[in-house]
C-alpha cells in the first residue's frame, strides 16, 4: 500500500468511526501525514473528541472545505478505500514509521553538508534510536527524582535576560521551552534578541544565532555599537575618529571571546538547525531571527499551516535538545507599532500561541523618548505583565526604566496600561 492510500484509509476510518482516534492518536502526529487535508482531518477529529464533541464525515469535510476543491468527494474517496477498521492501528504504525524514516533520511542528507558531518550524523542516529525505542513514559517516582535533582542541586537550566523586572516575570528561560518574541518591524526585536544573546553568553551559556535577515557582519556591527560609544550611523558611514577606532577595537576584542555562533545562511530549515545544533558543542540557547524566513521541507496549502508545522517542529526540537529556543516573529499588518499587542496579534498562525511556552511582545509606547513596552503575554512558568524599557537605537541597547522616570513621563501626559 502506498503512502497516500495509507493516509486515505486512516482518514476514512476516522470518518466511519471517530473513536478510532483514541487508539491511533498515541501512534500518529499531524506531521506524519504528507497530504495536508488528511492531516487537518486527523487534527480536527482528535481536537473534537478531546473536547468531548461529536465528529463525523460531514464535520471532516467542513474542516477541509478551504483546502480541497471538493471536500465532500475527498472524504467519500477516503471512506471508499476503507473496507474495514480492523487494520487501522497497523496502518497508523506503518505511516508513522514511513514518516519517521523520511525525516531521518532528510536530516542525514542535511547533516552530511555540515562542517562536522560525522558528529552530526552520529547525533541524529542516536536521537532516532532513542525516539524509536522509547515511548516517553516514566513513573511519577522518576519524574519526582528528576525535579528534585534540579531543585536540590541547582541543575536546572535557567537563562535570564539581564533585565531584573522582566526576569521577575519570566522566571527564566528554561530547557525545552519555545519562546516567541513578537513585534512590528522597526520596534527593536532583533536588538532585543542580541541583548538576550550577549547577556546569556556573558553568563556562561553558549548561544547559537540563526540570522535569516541580516548577515553575520551586520550583527557584529550591532554588537560593537552596543558595547562601545560609537553610534550605528558612524559605523555605517565609516565616519570614525582614532578614538572611535580604539573604542571599537576594545569592544571587538571583548565580544570575540563570547561563546556565540552565528549562522546567516538564507536556506534554513528546522532539520538543518537540528543537524547543526548537534555538531556545535556547549550551546544552551538557540535564537532564530525570524520565523517567517524559516523554510519548510514539505508543501502546505497555506502559510498558516506551514508556520504551525514549523512551530511544532521547533517545540519538539527544544524538547529533544533540552535547551530553550527563542524565535522572533512578526505581528499582523493591522497591528500598529504604537498599539499594545495581544495574543491575537501573532501573524500567520494561531497555532504559534499554542506551541509556545512563553510569548513576549514589544511595542512603541512613546516614539519621542524611545520608550518601549515589553509585555509577557503568555507564561506557563511565571507571571504575565508589562515592563517599560528605553531603547537607544543609535547603540541598539535596551534599558529598564526606573520608577522615577516612569512617573516623570506620565506627568507629561503619556498613557500606559501597565507598569
Amino acid at each position: 500500500m502506498d503512502t497516500s492510500q495509507l493516509e486515505y484509509s486512516i482518514v476514512g476510518a476516522i470518518c466511519i468511526e471517530p473513536k478510532i482516534c483514541d487508539k491511533i492518536s498515541g501512534i500518529l502526529s499531524p506531521d506524519d501525514f504528507s497530504i495536508s487535508a488528511c492531516s487537518e482531518v486527523f487534527e480536527a477529529a482528535c481536537d473534537a473528541l478531546g473536547r468531548g464533541k461529536h465528529f463525523d464525515a460531514v464535520l471532516a469535510a467542513d474542516a477541509i472545505r478551504n483546502r480541497v476543491d471538493d471536500a465532500v468527494r475527498f472524504i467519500g474517496d477516503c471512506m471508499n478505500v476503507t473496507p474495514t477498521l480492523a487494520n487501522t492501528e497497523d496502518h497508523a504504525r506503518m505511516l508513522h514509521q514511513r514518516a519517521s524514516e523520511a525525516r531521518f533520511k532528510l536530516a542525514i542528507q542535511e547533516a552530511l553538508e555540515s562542517e562536522d558531518a560525522a558528529a552530526a550524523v552520529a547525533g541524529i542516529c542516536q536521537n532516532f534510536l532513542r525516539a524509536s525505542a522509547g515511548d516517553g513514559l516514566q513513573s511519577i517516582g522518576q519524574a519526582m527524582k528528576s525535579a528534585w535533582d534540579g531543585i536540590a542541586n541547582d541543575k536546572e537550566l535557567r537563562i535570564d535576560t539581564g533585565f531584573p523586572k522582566l526576569d521577575g516575570l519570566l522566571k527564566g528561560i528554561n530547557a525545552g521551552q519555545l519562546v516567541l518574541i513578537g513585534a512590528r518591524p522597526g520596534v527593536g526585536k532583533s536588538a532585543f534578541a542580541l541583548d538576550l544573546a550577549e547577556y546569556a553568553a556573558r553568563s556562561g551559556h553558549g548561544v547559537l544565532i540563526y540570522s535569516l535577515e541580516m548577515l553575520s557582519d551586520e550583527l557584529a556591527e550591532r554588537l560593537m555599537a552596543r558595547k562601545s560609544r560609537v553610534t550605528m550611523d558612524k559605523l555605517i558611514d565609516k565616519r570614525l575618529s582614532d578614538e572611535d577606532l580604539a573604542d571599537l577595537a576594545a569592544a571587538s576584542s571583548s565580544l570575540s571571546q563570547l561563546p556565540i555562533t552565528i549562522c546567516d545562511s538564507p536556506n534554513v530549515t528546522v532539520q538543518k538547525i537540528r543537524a547543526q545544533a548537534r555538531t556545535i558543542k556547549n550551546h544552551e540557547l538557540i535564537i532564530v531571527d525570524f520565523m517567517t524566513l524559516l523554510q519548510s521541507t514539505q508543501r502546505y496549502d497555506s502559510r498558516n499551516l506551514e508556520v504551525g508545522a514549523i512551530s511544532r517542529q521547533l517545540k519538539i526540537l527544544a524538547t529533544e535538545l533540552r535547551i530553550p529556543i527563542v524565535v522572533l516573529c512578526q505581528l499582523n499588518r493591522t497591528q500598529d507599532e504604537t498599539e499594545e499587542p495581544g495574543l491575537m496579534s501573532l501573524r500567520d498562525s494561531g497555532e504559534l500561541e499554542q506551541n509556545a511556552n512563553k510569548i513576549v511582545f514589544l511595542w512603541k509606547i512613546d516614539t519621542a523618548t524611545g520608550t518601549i513596552g515589553v509585555k509577557v503575554a503568555k507564561n506557563r512558568r511565571g507571571r504575565t505583565g508589562i515592563v517599560q524599557m528605553g531603547f537607544d537605537g543609535s547603540h541598539m541597547r535596551f534599558t529598564e526604566l526606573t520608577e522615577d522616570y516612569i512617573r516623570a513621563v506620565k506627568k507629561r501626559g503619556w498613557r500606559n496600561e501597565g507598569a
